[in-house]
């Protein structure tokens, strides 16, 4: 017996948090397949296309940023 996955759904008022993180869908280009990502950065489960970090809507975080950064 299989059983069929289905993605959940997210509503309009989740799909923008605070930290201006957006969930974002499009077309994959590898094989099209619909993959969501977070400010147009995707990443498809499918065929492992990924689109390059310069087409995402926003500015990525500095390493300085990360709580995680030696410095801090």
């Amino acid at each position: 017996m299989t059983q069929q996955w289905l993605p959940e759904s997210v509503s309009a008022d989740t799909a923008a948090t605070p930290t201006g993180a957006e969930i974002t869908t499009t077309e994959c280009r590898g094989c099209g397949a619909m993959v969501s990502g977070l400010n147009g950065r995707y990443a498809c489960g499918v065929c492992g296309w990924v689109n390059d970090w310069s087409e995402g809507h926003t500015a990525l975080p500095s390493a300085e940023d990360d709580p995680d950064y030696p410095g801090h």
